[in-house]
């Protein structure tokens, strides 16, 4: 049996319990010290990597890892919508959310999105070794830094973070098609990737409750969200 830092007991694992990661973070030091640690253990494998770019979810919905690593500020696809993205494409994908970010504004955005871990980039390495094994045994992960704020933030429901409301990108996208762009030319004006344009349209027509594009907009300008 292996005893994680924090107390947790987890199962001798042999090949056949290997735990798949992929590992994403756009600074490639940072990612290669990931993987460098992920391969030192024995009962982890590292399937893939990537800078979180597009090709980098095309990936991982190949791969079908059980864990990814993911860091939330990157200049292509943000971590909040490449979790996104990984939910809606996999559920059965866990993620785990490794940020230099301890704002309340971060945390929630990640759980919001479906991250099911979240582990700081100043922890000692044992605590994102043991959000992966976590979310592998099935079992959410909040760095022990973070553990009293979330759970503040979790207990206030009032609280913006937590709500349905539109996030600035959201809002952006659906203001950019009203003006008529397509997914391709909204893309290329906020310099995001198509993917990651149909994703915030398609959280705001889920947060506005609308049928379609249209419907949205009309929404939208009705509650004076865009003008």
């Amino acid at each position: 049996m292996r005893w994680g830092s924090s107390g947790e007991r987890f199962p001798n694992t042999g090949a056949a319990m290997t735990t798949k990661v992929f590992v994403v973070d756009d600074h490639a030091l940072v990612r290669a010290g990931l993987v460098r640690l992920m391969k030192m253990e024995d009962d982890l494998e590292v399937v893939g990597e990537g800078a979180g770019s597009a090709d980098t979810f095309d990936a991982i919905t190949y791969l079908t890892p059980d864990i990814v690593v993911v860091d939330l500020e990157m200049p292509e696809i943000r971590g909040a919508d490449l979790i996104e993205m990984i939910k809606d494409a996999n559920p059965n994908i866990k993620v785990l959310v490794c940020s230099m970010h301890a704002s309340y504004a971060y945390v929630a955005e990640a759980l919001r999105c479906g991250a099911d871990g979240y582990v700081l980039k100043s922890s000692p390495s044992t605590c994102l070794l043991d959000g992966v094994r976590r979310l592998a045994a099935g079992h959410g992960h909040i760095d022990p830094t973070l553990q009293s704020d979330v759970i503040k933030l979790l207990q206030n429901p009032g609280n913006k973070l937590l709500t349905s409301e539109l996030t600035a990108h959201e809002t952006q996208a659906l203001r950019l098609a009203a003006e008529g762009l397509t997914n391709q030319e909204i893309a290329e004006r906020t310099g995001q990737s198509v993917e990651t344009v149909k994703l915030r349209l398609r959280r705001s027509f889920q947060k506005l409750g609308a049928a379609d594009r249209a419907n949205a907009v009309a929404l939208a300008l009705r509650r004076n969200l865009i003008q």
